[in-house]
């Protein structure tokens, strides 16, 4: 869906800000000088933006925790995307988002909609709630926000901002900062992060990621630093990785490319915690590939030696801060996943993902429909099934395990949703 670029478009010769900046980079140079540069520079100002709507329904199952009829929410996302340049060397993005939402709290797989499990932290408050009652909340937040100089073969940006490594779709192992969990509804905007980035190219295929994102604080327990180095050797890109995550050590690499007709992803991390516990690993294979008549199939692999090996040891799990902060949402260690599409009609397209648990045996399924309204219209419906033994319905007298758990994704109820999102 063509979104990523706002809609409207005006452009004009020379601009206030465009002097005001081109002053302050460029102080050796007079303000008379400064306007002959600028004279030349097309200052530009894209505007657009979309409205999604969610509705989510969840179905609990029967247990003495669990409420005994379906709950139901509504939720509106309206983003405005505002994109400034000044010629080649500078770019202003700004995102403000207004999330509405009404009905009881949806538990549910997917039930999250648009948003991120975990609230992003903000090193400048850029949000606000602006209604919070029983049933109803509005909440306001700058989503985007970031400055970009161009210069040759060096991107530099600052600000709120979006912020990804990896190659892999379910289980992201490289993604260290704000991950999906990857059956959240809409996956089209990542949370923005505020966080300094430099992008370094040199040749043709060869690139340098540098990051320093706020993730709680502005010392080391509060940082992530990554570093990223990619490049394209005989078609195939492979990366290095190395970072540091709440003083944690992560190393890793990627890659991606194409065999034998299939499309290969790979990505891995080996992480040394800050208390010299023991190393643990996260490693996902992917395969994928389109055919001719429309059918699309993805798979992935994904061991995360940190996982519990049993349900009763998932709550040690839950209680690690990794989990807490969202950086992984897996209980378990042994993981498998596969989604296929397949197009109806041009503007109908059918699709079927599912996340297993391959220790404990239990499975997320989610089927879907997708119609494109028109270019700029998009209604998609779908559901989450869990698969798996239920929790003990009585409590074990132990406050650190307070039931006796199954499985994994048994312990969710199933849900459905409805999405409409329009473009402007």
């Amino acid at each position: 869906m063509g979104c990523d670029r706002p809609r409207f478009s005006v452009v004009t010769r020379v601009a206030p800000l465009a002097v005001t900046v081109a002053l302050a980079l460029d102080l050796s140079s007079s303000p008379v000088r400064a306007l002959e540069v600028l004279a030349n520079e097309h200052v530009s100002l894209e505007a657009g933006g979309d409205v999604k709507t969610f509705l989510v329904a969840v179905f609990p199952y029967e247990h003495a925790l669990l409420p005994q009829d379906p709950q139901g929410r509504a939720l509106l996302d309206v983003r405005l995307k505002l994109d400034a340049a000044v010629g080649d060397w500078l770019r202003v993005v700004v995102h403000p988002n207004l999330v509405t939402a009404y009905g009881a709290p949806a538990g549910g797989v997917g039930a999250g909609a648009s948003a991120r499990l975990t609230p992003q932290p903000e090193a400048i408050t850029l949000s606000r709630t602006l209604v919070s009652s029983s049933g109803l909340g509005m909440n306001v937040r700058v989503d985007r926000a970031a400055l970009t100089l161009r210069f040759p073969n060096l991107d530099f940006t600052v600000g709120r901002q979006a912020m990804s490594f990896g190659t892999t779709f379910f289980f992201t192992p490289l993604d260290v900062v704000a991950p999906f969990h990857p059956l959240v509804v809409d996956r089209e905007y990542k949370p923005g992060v505020d966080a300094l980035r430099a992008d370094v190219y040199s040749g043709t295929s060869n690139k340098l990621t540098l990051v320093a994102a706020y993730a709680g604080s502005w010392d080391l327990d509060g940082l992530v630093l990554a570093a990223h180095v990619g490049s394209t050797v005989f078609g195939v890109d492979v990366g290095v990785f190395a970072a540091e995550v709440h003083r944690q050590a992560v190393l890793g690499a990627d890659t991606a490319g194409e065999l034998l007709g299939f499309g290969v992803r790979a990505e891995g991390t080996v992480t040394l915690p800050a208390d010299l516990r023991r190393p643990y690993l996260r490693a996902a294979l992917g395969v994928d590939r389109r055919f001719e008549n429309g059918l699309m199939l993805s798979g992935e692999l994904y061991v995360q030696t940190l996982g519990g090996e049993r349900p009763s040891d998932y709550y040690d799990v839950a209680r690690r801060p990794e989990f807490a902060r969202g950086e992984i949402w897996a209980l378990g260690r042994y993981y498998g996943a596969l989604s296929a599409s397949f197009e109806l009609l041009p503007v109908l397209t059918v699709g079927c993902s599912s996340v297993a648990n391959l220790g404990d045996q239990s499975m997320l399924l989610g089927p879907s429909l997708t119609w494109s309204l028109s270019d700029d219209a998009v209604l998609a419906a779908g559901a989450y099934a869990t698969l798996g033994e239920r929790p003990a319905s009585t409590p074990t007298g132990d406050p650190t395990r307070p039931l006796k758990l199954g499985s994994e994704f048994g312990t969710s109820p199933a849900s459905a949703f409805l999405q409409f999102k329009a473009y402007f």
